[in-house]
Parts: C-alpha cells; sequence; structure tokens
C-alpha cells in the first residue's frame, strides 16, 4: 500500500514538474493570455461607471489614465520600427545570393514572392467581402468612395510617389500626398417652370416662385448647374508618419547592391546584422513588458465602448474571416498551384507533412519546425536534399504566407471598425506592405511591431492593438501552419522544374546519389506510394 501511494505521488510530482517546465518556456504567452483577461475583465467592469460621466474633461482624463501603461508600450514599439524594418530588410536581402544558385535559386524566389502576393490579394478579398470590422444598418453607409477627399488615379499615383521618396531624412516622419484646392465656382443658370419640380446632385435653387392653377402648384426656379468635381488637383503636401513604403524601397535596393559588392560590402552587412541583432534584443526587453500595456489597452478600449457585446462579435468575425482565408489558401491555393506545375496529387504530399504541420500548431515558429519539415519533406515526399536544404532555411526566413495573408485582413479590419474609408491607392499600400512585411520581418519575434509597421503605414489608429494582440497569439499557430506549408510545396514545385538542372549537376559530379533518388521516387506522388517503393 505504501509503495502504490509513493508510485502515485511520483507520477503527481513528474506531471506537476512538466506543467510548471511547459509554463516556464511559455512564461510570456501565458502572462500576455492573463494581461488580456484582466484587461477585458477591468474594461467590463468600469464601462457602466465611465460612460456615465457627464463632463467630456472628467470621462477623457479616466480613460487616458486607463491607457497610459498602453501609451508607453506603443511609444516603445514606435521608437525601434525605424532601425528594425531598415535593419532587418537590408540583412535579409544582402544575404540572399539567387545567380550563385542560378534557376533553382531563381525559381525558388519567383514562387516564394508569388505565394505571398496570392495571400495578400485573398486577405483583402475576403476582408473586402466579408467586412468583419462593419456593422450593417438599414439606411447607414453608401459607396465609400463618394467619401473619399482624393481621386482614385492620385491615390494610386501617390503609392508610387512615397516608394521613391526624394528625402530619406524626410521620409522618416513624413509621406507625400496629393493637395487639392477648391475650384472656382462654375455653372449655368436658368429657369425652369413646371410642377413637382426635381433637383440633381449637381443643382441648386437660387430662386423660386410659385403660384396656384387649380388643384397643381407651379413653381418657377433659378437652378445653378455645377461642375462634377469642385476640386482640382495642386501639388503635393506632406502627411505626419514614417515613410516605410518608401524606407523599405530603398532598403531592398541598397541591400542588393551591397550583396553584389562581394568582400567590399561584408563590412556593410556585418554591421546592419548586427544592428538588426541589437534591435531584436531591445524587441525581447519591451515584449516584457508588453502584459502590462496589453492589460492597459484592453481596459481603456472596453470603457470606452458603446457596445462590448457588438465588439466582441465583430472581433469574433475577424478571427473567422482570417482563418477562412488562411484554410483556402492551404488547402485550396497552394495545392492548384502545386498540381499546375507537377500534374501530381497535392494531398498526398500534404498527408507526407503531417508531422510538420502539427509541429508548426504546437510551438507557433517557422524555424523550430525545420528539422521536422526538412525530415519529413526527404523521407516522406522524396525530395533531393540539395533542394530542401536550401529552400526550407531561405523559407523559413523570408516566405510567409500566412503572415501576408492576415496583415491585410487585420489592416482593413481595424479601418472598418473605426469608418475609415479606404481608396483604391490605400489598398494597394496594403498589399505591398504586408508582402515586404512578411519577407523583412520574418525573424521579428513579437506580433506587435509588425502590427504597428503595418497600421502606420496607412495611418491607422492604433488604439484597438490591444484587441488584436489579445487573440493574435491563437491565430500566430494557424499563420505558422500556413508558413510551413508554403515552404514545403514549394520543394516538390521547384525540384519538379529543376529536375533537368540537378541530372547535369549529378552527371557533371559522377554523384549516383540524384539518380537513384529520382528513379526512387519517380512514380512516387507521396508517402504512401514511398512506403510501398522502399518495401520493394
Amino acid at each position: 500500500m505504501a509503495t502504490l501511494e509513493r508510485a502515485d505521488g511520483g507520477k503527481f510530482g513528474r506531471c506537476g514538474k512538466s506543467c510548471g517546465a511547459g509554463i516556464r518556456n511559455n512564461l510570456l504567452l501565458v502572462l500576455l493570455i492573463t494581461a488580456a483577461v484582466v484587461g477585458l475583465v477591468i474594461g467590463v467592469l468600469v464601462n457602466p461607471p465611465v460612460n456615465r460621466i457627464k463632463d467630456p474633461e472628467k470621462k477623457a482624463s479616466t480613460i487616458m489614465l486607463l491607457s497610459f501603461p498602453g501609451e508607453l508600450l506603443l511609444n516603445m514599439l514606435r521608437m525601434i520600427i525605424l532601425p528594425l524594418v531598415i535593419a532587418s530588410l537590408i540583412t535579409a536581402v544582402a544575404g540572399l545570393n539567387a545567380t550563385e544558385a542560378g534557376k533553382i535559386g531563381r525559381r525558388t524566389l519567383i514562387y516564394y514572392l508569388s505565394t505571398m502576393v496570392l495571400a495578400a490579394l485573398l486577405g483583402v478579398l475576403l476582408a473586402l467581402t466579408i467586412k468583419p470590422g462593419k456593422e450593417d444598418k438599414p439606411g447607414k453607409g453608401g459607396p465609400s468612395f463618394k467619401k473619399m477627399e482624393y481621386r482614385n488615379l492620385d491615390s494610386i499615383l501617390d503609392v508610387i510617389r512615397n516608394c521613391f521618396p526624394s528625402n530619406l531624412i524626410e521620409a522618416t516622419v513624413k509621406q507625400r500626398k496629393t493637395k487639392y484646392l477648391a475650384a472656382p465656382a462654375k455653372y449655368e443658370m436658368y429657369n425652369v417652370t413646371g410642377s413637382n419640380l426635381t433637383l440633381a446632385s449637381n443643382e441648386k435653387i437660387t430662386s423660386e416662385s410659385t403660384f396656384h392653377n387649380g388643384s397643381e402648384i407651379i413653381s418657377t426656379v433659378s437652378k445653378q448647374i455645377y461642375p462634377g468635381s469642385n476640386t482640382v488637383p495642386a501639388g503635393m503636401k506632406s502627411d505626419d508618419g514614417v515613410n516605410l513604403l518608401g524606407l523599405t524601397v530603398f532598403s531592398i535596393i541598397f541591400g542588393i547592391v551591397i550583396g553584389k559588392l562581394g568582400p567590399k560590402g561584408k563590412p556593410l552587412v556585418e554591421f546592419f546584422s548586427t544592428l538588426n541583432d541589437a534591435v531584436l534584443m531591445l524587441v525581447t526587453l519591451i515584449m516584457w513588458y508588453s502584459p502590462i500595456g496589453v492589460c492597459s489597452l484592453i481596459a481603456a478600449r472596453v470603457a470606452r465602448m458603446d457596445d462590448i457585446l457588438g465588439s466582441m462579435q465583430k472581433l469574433g468575425m475577424f478571427i473567422v474571416t482570417d482563418t477562412i482565408g488562411l484554410i483556402i489558401h492551404t488547402l485550396v491555393v497552394l495545392p492548384i498551384i502545386y498540381f499546375a506545375f507537377t500534374r501530381k496529387n497535392p494531398y498526398t504530399f500534404i498527408k507526407g507533412l503531417r508531422d510538420a504541420l502539427m509541429t508548426a500548431l504546437g510551438i507557433a515558429s517557422s524555424a523550430a519546425t525545420l528539422p521536422t519539415t526538412m525530415r519529413c519533406v526527404e523521407e516522406n515526399n522524396g525530395i533531393d536534399p540539395r533542394i530542401s536544404r536550401f529552400m526550407l532555411p531561405l523559407g523559413a526566413t523570408i516566405n510567409m504566407d500566412g503572415s501576408a495573408l492576415n496583415r491585410p485582413v487585420l489592416l482593413i479590419f481595424v479601418a472598418q471598425l473605426n469608418d475609415i474609408d479606404l481608396s483604391p491607392g490605400k489598398i494597394v499600400t496594403i498589399c505591398i506592405i504586408s508582402v515586404l512585411l512578411a519577407v523583412g520581418a520574418a525573424g521579428i519575434p513579437a506580433t506587435a511591431v509588425t502590427t504597428i509597421i503595418a497600421l502606420q503605414a496607412v495611418n491607422l489608429p492604433l488604439h484597438d492593438l490591444g484587441l488584436i494582440l489579445a487573440v493574435e497569439w491563437l491565430l500566430d499557430r494557424f499563420i505558422t501552419v500556413v508558413n510551413v506549408m508554403g515552404d514545403a510545396m514549394g520543394t516538390g514545385i521547384v525540384q519538379h522544374l529543376s529536375r533537368d538542372e540537378l541530372d547535369e549537376i549529378d552527371e557533371k559530379n559522377n554523384n549516383p546519389t540524384g539518380k537513384i533518388l529520382k528513379e526512387r521516387f519517380a512514380k512516387s506522388d507521396g508517402p504512401d506510394s514511398h512506403v510501398a517503393t522502399s518495401g520493394v
């Protein structure tokens, strides 16, 4: 009996130690979740008394005090955006050398870029269709383009202008935007006589006289007809906000140039790499303060809400929209691309990745999943190690399909939540920024940083950041699964397209390994047929 008690106690002790170790290893995540829950509870409790305050100054002061720790967090994160974007992009791009790997390298980069662009476009399409942040009410709304201050053409041209800033120093604090002036009033005046007269949208009555004719009232009016638009472009102006688009384009081009300098450019590459490492250490330090900031931001946001339940429903719709996009990209878009190039069953290939996908779901890190991903594609799907060991580490750094899809949904959701209309130029900017962030900020261990970068790039408010971070930790796991899937399926596509180059390399180096792999998996579509072949 004593033995049983000791055994049970031992099991309980081992279980307790295991749980304790799990909490210690994921302490920041546990603190963030706890902070989100505490912030939500505080916000719900103070919401009624805050909304009952009649004095606007007292109400604003109360919310300001609630949000003050969160304001400090936002300032810390804004502080490191500039060096982080420049250093991470230059380091990532300078380390690439597509010509060294020849056609295989070029195919890899084209595949990564193409799938991220498709993911971003899918995110935009779903967010504009489902409208997770909109509340449909009868008689409210209408076409958003009528509310725009700027023409669609100019908003798109402004995106291109911002890609090439005339002054890099100004680009760190200003964005360029078309300036408009009111056009002179041009109109024609004429008189109309009749009954039940109506006005068009560009007409205005200047005088009116009426008289009775039996049962009808006859009116004579003088109308002014205005042109279709009463504003004209009048040069450029500067808006507050970092021109991240211009700095990003410069960083990419600069990274390519110093990468081509070879040994001469190595000191610059090492400088930006060291700067990137130092900034990432700062990010880590800031993230330990983030639970306090997140708690504050959520409490302040919930405290000022008029309809808490409605806002939570919108947040739920954001999660649903993002999840639908990730599922479509994983089970529809990527398999179609795989089948179009290889003519093999993509779902059999996916079956061979099950260990890697489960690992990605559990640890939410593409880099940490890398060894499992390599084993799955090589052992289960017959991918040549020369392809997998070139593509997968590169993909874990610059290919983030899930992130490229998540960012447009998030940005459009925030815009809809705050009744901000997005012009075509802003939507184009959202797509570009989403892809560039997926490339350049893949190593950043904080969703808050990339979220602030994206929000500031299109001048969207930051006060909803706390609510977003409260659910992003969960979405990150599904995003990582999509990232790993995109990397792995790319190896199958690139190997199929590069089979001739691999054969040439094998013949030139007299390497039988590649030929054996090719013959072994010639009729293999995935893990099932691989097992059968191995059995033979």
